[in-house]
């Protein structure tokens, strides 16, 4: 049975955060989620009387063969989106997209989820604020997951308050309808700013390598606003790519089978400086139902029980931290470490997803169905001998 929420406020106090914004930080925030919805090449755009079209982007297939260009609106309303909403969105969208996503930070009538699904000529996707916030937490937007209970990060909404202040364009965010018009006004690349954590997920790293970079003179923020004494770094939308290009960083794998050679190389790599990615791997395979998923709670259940065993038969894998000592290791701390780091390094790279709401775990799409079984047996022999050059290379004197 799925865990209850470790903090049932939490949703609520993520809402609330999102509605105290003022309307540019909050337009900066609605365009730092567009890449975790699962656009890629996006661009912000503005419409006349805050109409029409907010941004743009690709939808691409697993096999990379197909490229949908998508038309999205972003509206933070506590009422719920009518019809008559969804009608002129799709209106905004004819003649330029094929499929639209329509985002709110509420819900929507029955008349306009109808009208969205039965739409004869375009797509439209609806996401409500339940499925907005359920995105945050689980990319961990947002939220900080280090204590015992995951309580909201306000330094994360900090961050974008303090890029609007610093930002010579103010934006209207008028509760008006908007018109239909095709006006529409590329954001310049100056105004088009992603977060450092973003960044990161679009180049498939974690945020504390982009720090690094940055502290370490590699990588040049476009913009870096306080947050009381820290700075929060910012980068120009549009230099994704040649970021990932001076870095020497591998593109987003663009087929099925690219996605799966990604994986396996990354899975088996063997630079660990903890044990716990191969471990993680050996309990995954072995929970992992006919679907790609597991649960949470088993996950850790396993993993701890994993360091148990081997510590009764002489064997110490770790020589600090919380398996140190898996006989005293809390599971909570242990499910809490697990998403914190084997976990959350396999979402960076898309390989994994985690529902924190239901607490599964489970394949991307686009790679699981492309996994052989026989690739799973291999890596299930990879992980092992991991363990082994890791046990070996950690071993006192």
């Amino acid at each position: 049975m799925p865990h209850p929420p470790h903090n049932p406020d939490l949703h609520h106090q993520l809402r609330e955060q999102i509605f105290m914004l003022s309307p540019y930080a909050f337009e900066l925030l609605a365009g730092d989620l567009l890449p975790y919805v699962g656009l890629q090449r996006v661009t912000v755009t503005r419409q006349r009387g805050d109409g029409g079209i907010d941004a743009e982007g690709d939808l691409i297939t697993p096999s990379g063969l197909v490229h949908v260009r998508t038309g999205v609106q972003v509206k933070r309303h506590r009422n719920n989106i009518g019809r008559p909403d969804i009608d002129r969105f799709i209106g905004a969208l004819g003649g330029r997209f094929r499929h639209g996503i329509f985002i709110t930070t509420s819900n929507y009538a029955p008349q306009a989820l109808q009208k969205a699904k039965e739409s004869p000529l375009i797509g439209v996707d609806t996401i409500n604020g339940d499925q907005l916030i359920a995105l945050m937490q689980q990319y961990h937007l947002g939220v900080q997951v280090n204590a015992e209970i995951p309580h909201v990060d306000a330094d994360f909404f900090l961050q974008f308050e303090a890029q609007a202040r610093l930002s010579a364009t103010h934006l209207k965010d008028s509760p008006e309808d908007y018109t239909v018009s095709h006006e529409a006004v590329v954001v310049p690349p100056q105004d088009d700013l992603i977060s450092m954590r973003t960044l990161g997920f679009e180049l498939r790293v974690d945020p504390y390598t982009v720090q690094d970079w940055v502290r370490s003179g590699r990588l040049t923020p476009d913009s870096a606003p306080l947050v009381g004494k820290h700075e929060r770094y910012f980068f120009r939308r549009d230099r994704i790519n040649t970021i990932r290009h001076e870095l020497g960083l591998d593109a987003l794998p663009t087929s099925g089978a690219e996605w799966r050679q990604a994986f396996l190389s990354f899975a088996r790599t063997r630079q660990l400086t903890r044990s716990y990615k191969p471990v993680f791997l050996l309990v995954l395979l072995r929970l992992v139902d006919r679907c790609g998923e597991a649960h949470i709670d088993a996950i850790a259940r396993d993993f701890r029980a994993f360091y148990q065993e081997q510590l009764r038969a002489g064997v110490q894998i770790e020589t600090e931290g919380l398996l140190h000592n898996p006989d005293q290791a809390d599971l909570a701390a242990v499910r809490r470490l697990i998403i914190k780091h084997p976990l959350d390094r396999f979402i960076l790279q898309h390989f994994l997803e985690y529902d924190a709401t239901t607490g599964m775990v489970r394949f991307t799409p686009q790679l699981w169905q492309e996994l052989r079984a026989y690739e799973l047996r291999d890596l299930h022999a990879s992980a092992e001998a991991q363990l082994r050059d890791y046990r070996q290379r950690t071993k006192p004197g």
